[in-house]
């Protein structure tokens, strides 16, 4: 059995919020992803927003690529505290994030990372998220 792993951060910067995810397959980096969050699902949340997006693309390319298990690296504590129901999701870019996951189908391994700690895949995942809104 294979095990897939994930990695993901997100970033804010002049009004701009990016998100980042690095993806290891048998302790292997698989790809680096990042992309720029749309005004609108960001609302007002600033570099959260950036977070969620990369956790929900994460599960995204999991259901592509058929993959129905991830351990889940994240250094911002609500990413899975939303999920579990830990913190209350408050407004809608929380709720919509709260309301994918957990109809995902993916089983997540959610694993706390100390940011800018010196992890390797999540000092990627954060330079990703930075890179990509510092055009």
């Amino acid at each position: 059995m294979h095990k897939t792993e994930a990695y993901v951060d997100g970033s804010y910067k002049d009004g701009k919020v990016g998100w980042g995810a690095v993806i290891l397959k048998d302790g292997e980096l698989y790809g680096e992803f990042s992309g720029i969050v749309d005004e609108e699902e960001v609302n007002g949340t600033r570099q959260v927003a950036g977070e969620l997006k990369a956790v929900k693309e994460i599960i995204f390319w999991c259901k592509e690529q058929k993959v129905n298990e991830i351990y889940l690296h994240y250094d911002y504590v609500g990413i899975k505290d939303w999920i579990t129901g830990a913190w209350k999701a408050k407004n809608s870019v929380t709720q919509d994030y709260r309301d994918y996951v957990r109809a995902s189908g993916v089983k997540i391994h959610w694993i706390k990372v100390k940011s800018h700690s010196g992890d390797k895949y999540n000092d990627k995942a954060d330079k990703l998220a930075r890179e990509i809104i510092s055009d």
